[in-house]
């Protein structure tokens, strides 16, 4: 499952994801993260059997979890399929249809958000 995690100044300084690691039989990913001494938030992917277990952990230690199915959004409207994004993305999940259309996937894209300064029209947003 990939979600963002969101968490105020009291739990910057906290132990919570080396504990989460530690104490629950769980894959941890963090594919994007802004962390400041104000907060922060970050962008994961967590698996594994005790996986519900671990989130549940989060969230009693104050981190705001929020489940997510896109990473990255596409203006249908915005899009002139021009490609300029393919190149840039360093994860490949962003191919060229064979009618020429741009197409996303969000299973392998883990919000780094280069497309999203590669297009000229602004098409494609980082999702909350």
């Amino acid at each position: 499952m990939k979600a963002w995690l969101n968490f105020s100044p009291s739990i910057v300084s906290k132990t919570v994801i080396s504990d989460l690691i530690k104490n629950f039989d769980v894959t941890f990913n963090i594919l994007r993260a802004d962390i400041t001494p104000k907060g922060g938030k970050m962008l994961i992917e967590i698996s594994g059997s005790e996986a519900e277990e671990g989130i549940k952990y989060m969230e009693k230690e104050g981190i705001q979890l929020n489940p997510i199915k896109k990473v990255v959004k596409k203006d249908e409207d915005k899009c002139m399929d021009c490609g300029e994004c393919i190149s840039l993305c360093p994860v490949q999940a962003i191919k060229m249809e064979e009618d020429w259309s741009v197409e996303l996937d969000n299973q392998k894209c883990i919000g780094c958000g280069f497309c999203t300064t590669s297009c000229p029209t602004k098409a494609i947003k980082i999702a909350d």
